[in-house]
C-alpha cells in the first residue's frame, strides 16, 4: 500500500512539473544577457562581444529577427535609438557608393561627427579594433576633424570643395573664397585669413562651428568694418556684399585729417560697390573699382606714387601689399 502511495505522489509531481515546463514563457522576462549588456563602458557590453567575434550578428538575428526589429524576443535593437544607423549599410566606406558615410553625416548628423566617437573612440582610432579605425583613411593629424575633411582642399581649408562637393565659383558655397584667401594682388591683410569674415575655430568642437544653423554665419572683422565705423551687409538671397571697407566702403573726413590740403571736398570716399560673390573673374576687383583714381573728394592727380609711393608705383602696381587695404591712410 505504501508503495502505491509513493508511486502516486511521484506521478502527480511529474504531471505538475511537466505541465509547468509546457507553459509558454515570455522570452523577454527571462534575460539571456548580462545586466550591463547595453552599457557601453561595461566589460560585457555586447558591442565588444560582436567585435571580438565571440558573438555574431547572425546570432543576434536568431532572437531579434533578421531585420533586428524584434523577432521572437520582441525587443527591437533600434528601439533604444542606439542602433539608428547600425549595422552600416554596404558602401558606407566607399566614396563611390550612394551609401558613402559623408551623405549620412551631412543629412542625419548635420556634420556633427562627434557622434561617431561612440563606436570609433574619442580619437577615432577604433578603440583597438582595426576595422573601426577611421584614421586608416583620415590620415591628417586631426583625423576626421581636420578642416578640409568637410570643405577645402590640401591647399587651404576654404572651398572648393564646399559642403555639397561643389567646385564652381557660381555655387554659393564656393564663390569668391579663393580670391579672398589666396590672391595677393592687392593686399596681404586678408591673405589666408578666414577670420576677416568668419569666426575661425581652433578646434572642430568650438561653439558655433558645427551647429543647428543651415549655413556659415558671417562675423566681420575690424578691418572689414573699418574699426566699427561700417556695418557690412551680406545678402545670402542674391549672394551680394556691400558696405565693407575692403571694397571701398570708406570715407575720410577733412575736419579729422592732418592733411586737409589733399581734400577737394569735406570727404574722400570709396565707391562702395555691391560685390557679387558668385561673379568671380568679371572685373569686380580691378584697380579703380573700389575707389576712383584718385578717390572722390581727393584733389586731382594723375598718379598715386607722389604721395603714396610706399604703397603704389607709377603704373598703379601695389608694391607693398601690407600697406594697402590695411585700415590706414599711408601718406609719404
Amino acid at each position: 500500500m505504501k508503495k502505491l502511495l509513493l508511486f502516486g505522489y511521484i506521478f502527480v509531481a511529474s504531471v505538475i512539473l511537466l505541465n509547468a515546463c509546457l507553459d509558454e514563457k515570455d522570452a523577454v522576462s527571462v534575460s539571456t544577457h548580462p545586466e550591463s549588456w547595453a552599457e557601453e563602458d561595461a566589460p560585457d557590453f555586447h558591442g565588444n562581444a560582436i567585435l571580438s567575434k565571440s558573438l555574431s550578428l547572425e546570432s543576434c538575428q536568431s532572437c531579434h529577427g533578421e531585420n533586428y526589429l524584434g523577432g521572437s524576443a520582441k525587443t527591437s535593437c533600434f528601439s533604444s535609438e542606439c542602433h539608428a544607423i547600425f549595422p552600416h549599410p554596404d558602401g558606407f566606406a566607399d566614396m563611390n557608393s550612394a551609401n558613402f558615410h559623408e551623405g549620412f553625416i551631412a543629412e542625419n548628423l548635420q556634420w556633427d561627427i562627434l557622434a561617431c566617437q561612440k563606436c570609433h573612440g574619442a580619437d577615432y582610432a577604433g578603440d583597438g579594433f582595426e576595422q573601426k579605425n577611421c584614421l586608416t583613411c583620415h590620415t591628417s593629424p586631426d583625423g576626421p576633424e581636420a578642416c578640409n575633411t568637410c570643405h577645402g582642399s590640401a591647399e587651404n581649408n576654404a572651398p572648393p570643395l564646399d559642403l555639397q562637393n561643389n567646385t564652381a565659383t557660381t555655387a554659393l558655397g564656393v564663390g569668391a573664397h579663393q580670391p579672398h584667401l589666396s590672391d595677393s594682388t592687392w593686399t596681404m591683410n586678408i591673405f589666408g585669413k578666414c577670420s576677416t569674415c568668419h569666426v575661425e575655430p581652433e578646434n572642430y568642437s568650438d561653439p558655433g562651428h558645427v551647429d543647428n544653423s543651415p549655413h556659415a554665419e558671417l562675423t566681420f572683422s575690424d578691418l572689414a568694418t573699418f574699426n566699427g565705423k561700417l556695418s557690412p551687409i551680406w545678402r545670402r538671397e542674391d549672394g551680394s556684399c556691400s558696405d565693407a571697407y575692403c571694397h571701398g566702403g570708406f570715407e575720410f573726413r577733412q575736419d579729422e585729417s592732418d592733411n586737409a590740403w589733399g581734400y577737394l571736398d569735406s570727404l574722400i570716399t570709396g565707391n562702395n560697390p555691391t560685390m557679387l560673390w558668385q561673379s568671380v573673374g568679371t572685373g569686380q576687383a580691378a584697380c579703380g573699382t573700389c575707389h576712383d583714381l584718385p578717390p572722390k573728394g581727393h584733389i586731382p592727380q594723375a598718379t598715386c606714387e607722389g604721395c603714396h609711393g610706399r604703397v603704389v608705383d607709377v603704373d598703379f602696381n601695389i608694391i607693398d601689399k601690407s600697406l594697402h587695404i590695411n585700415g590706414e591712410v599711408e601718406l609719404f
